[in-house]
């Protein structure tokens, strides 16, 4: 998928506004081809209608009774051409006939032959020339520009002609010119009509595609995903960003191939209970988790589209974490003041009681639980300190390798215990870009945690840090793996809240604070079990 998205990405800045004209120019083309059918339609009819009229003996004398033999050739002449124009639409697109030199031939066609049959059955008079009029108000919608206007006086010169004719035949009288300069009249007045009425159209649909055009373009540009998934599960429209968020770099399909299953389901789910709720899914395991927001774009019924923005909750998320920022260090200069204080005159209240010799056991007891829960209160309030002080992330560019010894070096010469951490590197040289001191503060964080409960299981301080590459995103990876009994199932969704916590002694803020540090530098923490049995800490640097 991702060649198919680049090619079309290059080749689309090039031509969209090609494509965009020629979206234009065949909807007007579009609409030509509509009033040509409709006028093909209506011209084999009327052809027929002369043909009944004049093998009716009771209309004999309205139509062809001037000289019934070339009304009879000229209505023979006019069914022949307009049968053989309706049958050449069914093998050449109407498109090519309804362009400006086609149409022409074929109006002044028509204007030609009706002329001769009105010639044939006494001019004006007969009435026959009232249906110039429609002939002269479609080719006003079907040609564009002054050539249009030629139509109309064409017809009126050839009008005044046959009245000529028919007045040196003694066939009609001077009112019939008359009649004559009315009927220019109003041939005109069709066309230019029309003419108003096709143009104003023309303008409306330039007015609608513009619209259209600019929809689509803020679309395309919007960093949210739009997708609108059709009752098929086939996307109608999918914009860069919705491509981008959706796509498995491994893929190769295009970006109107099949949407991921796990969208799918959760739409599914939604359809079932159309609820408000944002659905969260990951396309892939190392992509960023994403929410989905449905909602219906037209009735509710079983053939509606279906509209759905993506976005990515790291986003959200960053968007989130200002806020929050602003809001905890408040709160810790209130803990400070209000907590810290209070708390530490406890504990020296505390120490100097120890130190008294009147003290029995029981009482000693009671002084020894009084410090250590200090203890305790005082490392969460140095854990809220610490994340609500926390610095703006200012990553640079190092080799994980080289870096991962030294800080193996550093963490081991602060540890009492002989520790057994292993790592191992799939691939060299890894290069990411991320704040040290914060990658510090997490794997120092990690590790404890680990050693910790491979101690308690096994009895050894040991570790396993895995470093790689992904092979279908291409994000670097680094893994924590330690060797004690893991996390139970029904504890993982609480596993990076803050302040939980499966021990007593703990502060519930070590995994909480390591997820932030992760995430202030385009990174993402989460859990999964160890082959070993223990826990997987797996840190993804996005960036």
């Amino acid at each position: 998928m991702s060649s198919s998205i680049s090619s079309l990405e290059a080749s689309g800045s090039r031509t969209r506004n090609e494509t965009d004209d020629l979206s234009l120019e065949e909807q007007q083309s579009s609409q030509r081809s509509t009033i040509l059918r409709v006028y093909n339609y209506y011209r084999i009819v009327l052809s027929f209608l002369f043909l009944f009229l004049f093998l009716d003996p009771n209309f004999q004398r309205f139509v062809g009774s001037v000289n019934p033999d070339l009304f009879q050739r000229t209505i023979i002449f006019y069914i022949s051409i307009n049968v053989l124009i309706g049958l050449a639409t069914l093998f050449i697109r109407v498109e090519i006939l309804s362009r400006t030199a086609p149409s022409l031939i074929i109006l002044v066609g028509d204007i030609v032959c009706l002329t001769l049959l009105m010639s044939t059955s006494g001019g004006v008079s007969s009435g026959l020339a009232n249906f110039l009029i429609f002939t002269l108000a479609f080719g006003g919608g079907l040609i564009h520009g002054r050539v249009s206007t030629v139509l109309p006086a064409i017809a009126f010169i050839l009008t005044i002609y046959d009245e000529f004719y028919l007045f040196f035949l003694d066939e009609n009288t001077l009112r019939s010119f008359f009649q004559a300069g009315i009927l220019g009249i109003v041939y005109f007045a069709a066309n230019i009509l029309f003419q108003t009425l096709s143009r104003q159209l023309r303008t409306r649909e330039t007015e609608v595609h513009t619209l259209e055009q600019i929809n689509q373009l803020v679309i395309e540009r919007m960093r949210v995903g739009v997708v609108v998934i059709a009752d098929s599960e086939q996307p109608r429209l999918i914009n860069h960003a919705a491509v981008q968020m959706l796509q498995n770099p491994g893929d190769k399909l295009s970006p109107r191939g099949h949407l991921p299953e796990i969208l799918l389901d959760k739409l599914a789910e939604w359809r079932q209970d159309t609820s408000p709720e944002v659905a969260k899914f990951t396309v892939f395991e190392t992509g960023p988790e994403l929410l989905a927001n449905f909602s219906l774009l037209n009735a509710p019924s079983s053939e509606s589209d279906t509209l759905v923005f993506i976005e990515d909750s790291t986003v959200v998320q960053k968007r989130a974490q200002q806020f929050k920022l602003a809001s905890l260090g408040r709160l810790s200069a209130s803990i400070a003041h209000e907590i810290r204080n209070p708390l530490g005159a406890i504990s020296h209240a505390a120490q100097l009681l120890e130190e008294s010799d009147n003290l029995n056991k029981g009482d000693q007891r009671l002084s020894e639980i009084i410090q250590s829960h200090t203890v305790r209160m005082n490392g969460v309030i140095e854990n809220v300190l610490q994340m609500s002080s926390r610095q703006i992330a200012e990553p640079r560019s190092i080799v994980l390798h080289e870096w991962m010894d030294k800080f193996l070096e550093e963490f081991s010469a602060g540890v009492p215990d002989k520790l057994d951490i292993e790592t191992v590197f799939l691939s060299e040289p890894i290069i990411i870009d991320v704040d040290p001191l914060h990658l510090s503060q997490v794997l120092g964080n990690l590790w404890q945690n680990g050693l910790r409960y491979s101690a308690k299981h096994t009895g050894e301080h040991k570790l396993k840090v895995v470093g790689g590459i992904d092979v279908n995103s291409r994000h670097a990876y680094l893994e924590v793996i330690d060797y004690g009994t893991g996390v139970d199932t029904d504890l993982v969704p609480n596993l990076f809240e803050p302040f939980y916590t499966t021990e007593s002694t703990g502060t519930g803020l070590g995994l909480y604070l390591s997820k932030e540090l992760c995430e202030a530098n385009d990174a993402r923490l989460s859990y999964s079990k160890a082959v070993t049995g223990g826990s997987c800490f797996k840190i993804i640097f996005l960036a």
